[in-house]
C-alpha cells in the first residue's frame, strides 16, 4: 500500500505594452488577463496545463475556472481604500475566467488595471466541476482574515474541485519569475490546489509456484478474482469545507490557505449521505476491469483493479474524510493448485499437470478464521491494512491500495503419536488349579 501526493498548480499571468511615453492622463487601459496552470498528479510538485486537469474530466472546450476581486482604491488623502468588490459586471461579484483556445485568459467581462500606483487588486479564485457550489468569500479588511467557504457539497466518482493561493495587491498582468508559463503568456500569478483525494486499487498474486525440492516438479497456483466491491453506504459523499488566512497587507504576494483540521472536510448542514452505486465490478462502476470481472487470471505484476470509467490513471474521486471502522473492500478468490513441470504448466490448458484441488476463498470468511487484522466480518477493513495504516483520505493527496493475493498456505505437514497402553488390573490363576 502505498500514499501519493498531488501537489496543483495553475496561474495567472501578464505584461504590459506601453508606449515610449507615459503621463497619468495617457496611459492606456490595460485589460486585466490571466495565465492558468494547473499541477501534475505524482510523488513530488510539478505545475502542468490546467487546461489538461479539465481534459480529465472530459472538458476540452468551453474552459474556465471563476475568480472574485478586490479593489483597493487610492483616495484623495493619499489613502487606501478598504477592499471592494471589483467583479460587479459578474453575478453576485463573481466573474468566469474563460480561454480563447490559444494563450490568453481573461474575464468574461473586459475588466482594467487601476491608473493609481498605489492602488492594487486581490484575487480569489477556484474551480468547481459543474458549478455544483459557488463558496462564500470573506475579505472586508485588509491585512485581516479572509476565508473561502464551500456549502454542502455532493462528490461524484468523477469530480474535480479546486482552489487557488490567493493573490494579493496586484498591479499589472504579470509575467515575472513567479509565473508558470504553461496555458497563457501572461497573467496573475495563481496556484490551484485540490480539494478531493482520490484513491485506486491494484493487485498481484505472489508466489505463482513453490519448486517440489530439488526435482523440476512444482505446485502451481492459477487464482481469478469474483465479487469485487467496496461495502456500500460506508463511504460518506457530501460535506462542507472552509479555508482561512490572515489577508496580506500591502505586498504583492501569493498566500497559501490554511486548511480544515486534518485536511478533511466537516459534516454537511443537512442529511449526510454515502456512495451506494458503482461500488463493484459490474460495468462502468468502479472495478470495472478485466482482472475484477475474474475474466483474467493474477500474475506476479501487479494490474489496476480499478477502471478508467472515472479519472485520469484509473483513480476515482472521494470526499475527503475519516476512513471509518466499516470502509471495507470485499472480494472472492478462486485457486485452482496444480502439480507438474514448468512446460506442463505453460501447456494449453495445463496440459500433463495434474489438478489438485479447485476452491474459492471468501475474505469475508478470514475473520471467523482468526485471521485477525485487517480482516473483518464485512471484508479487509481499509483502515487496518498494513504497518502505518491510512485511517485519513485527506485534501490533495491521492492513494493507493495494493492488494497481493497469496495462495499458498502452510505445508501440510503430520505429527504422529501412539496413545499409551491402558492397564488392566491384573489376576492370578495357579496351574494347575488346586
Amino acid at each position: 500500500m502505498k500514499k501519493f501526493f498531488i501537489i496543483a498548480a495553475a496561474a495567472l499571468v501578464a505584461s504590459v505594452a506601453c508606449s515610449k511615453v507615459e503621463t497619468a492622463e495617457t496611459t492606456p487601459d490595460v485589460e486585466i488577463g490571466f495565465q492558468v496552470a494547473s499541477y501534475l498528479s505524482q510523488t513530488k510538485a510539478g505545475e502542468t496545463s490546467f487546461v489538461s486537469e479539465l481534459a480529465e474530466l472530459g472538458i476540452t472546450s468551453n474552459q474556465y475556472f471563476k475568480s472574485a476581486a478586490y479593489i483597493h482604491a487610492a483616495q484623495s488623502d493619499g489613502s487606501v481604500a478598504a477592499p471592494a468588490a471589483f467583479f460587479v459586471a459578474g453575478a453576485s461579484n463573481v466573474e468566469s475566467i474563460n480561454f480563447d483556445g490559444t494563450k490568453t485568459w481573461k474575464p468574461a467581462h473586459p475588466y482594467y488595471w487601476p491608473k493609481s500606483p498605489k492602488s492594487s487588486i486581490s484575487f480569489f479564485s477556484w474551480y468547481d466541476f459543474g458549478d455544483q457550489v459557488t463558496p462564500t468569500v470573506t475579505y472586508t479588511t485588509d491585512g485581516g482574515a479572509a476565508t473561502l467557504a464551500w456549502g454542502d457539497r455532493t462528490v461524484a466518482l468523477k469530480d474535480n474541485v479546486m482552489y487557488a493561493d490567493a493573490a494579493y495587491h496586484y498591479k499589472q498582468n504579470d509575467n515575472g519569475a513567479q509565473n508558470y508559463k504553461i496555458d497563457a503568456n501572461e497573467g496573475v500569478p495563481t496556484l490551484f490546489r485540490h480539494a478531493l483525494a482520490k484513491v485506486r486499487f491494484t493487485v498481484k498474486q505472489n508466489p505463482m509456484k513453490v519448486q517440489d525440492g530439488t526435482t523440476d516438479k512444482y505446485t502451481f497456483w492459477e487464482v481469478k478474482l469474483t465479487d469485487v466491491a467496496l461495502a456500500s453506504g460506508t463511504i460518506k459523499n457530501n460535506g462542507q469545507f472552509s479555508l482561512t488566512q490572515t489577508s496580506a497587507t500591502t505586498a504583492t504576494t501569493q498566500k497559501e490557505w490554511t486548511k480544515p483540521t486534518n485536511e478533511i472536510w466537516a459534516a454537511p448542514a443537512g442529511t449526510q449521505t454515502y456512495l451506494s452505486e458503482k461500488l463493484g465490478n459490474a460495468a462502468g462502476e468502479i472495478f470495472d476491469t478485466e482482472v475484477a470481472k475474474g475474466n483474467v487470471k493474477l500474475t506476479d505484476t501487479a494490474v489496476e483493479l480499478t477502471g478508467t470509467n472515472f479519472m485520469k490513471d484509473k483513480y476515482f474521486a472521494v470526499m475527503p474524510q475519516a476512513v471509518a471502522d466499516n470502509v471495507t473492500l470485499t472480494f472472492k478468490y478462486e485457486i485452482k493448485t496444480y502439480y507438474g513441470t514448468v512446460a506442463q504448466f505453460e501447456a494449453t490448458d495445463h496440459a500433463g499437470c495434474s489438478l489438485i484441488s479447485t476452491e474459492t476463498v471468501n475474505v469475508n470468511d478470514l475473520a471467523a478464521a482468526g485471521y485477525g487484522a485487517p480482516y473483518v466480518a464485512n471484508g479487509i477493513q481499509l483502515n487496518a491494512i498494513g504497518a502505518t495504516p491510512i485511517t485519513k483520505w485527506q485534501m490533495n493527496h491521492r492513494y493507493v491500495y495494493n492488494l497481493i493475493i497469496n495462495p499458498q498456505t502452510s505445508e501440510i505437514k503430520y505429527d504422529p503419536a501412539v496413545e499409551v497402553w491402558e492397564d488392566e488390573t491384573g489376576v492370578e490363576q495357579t496351574v494347575p488349579a488346586v
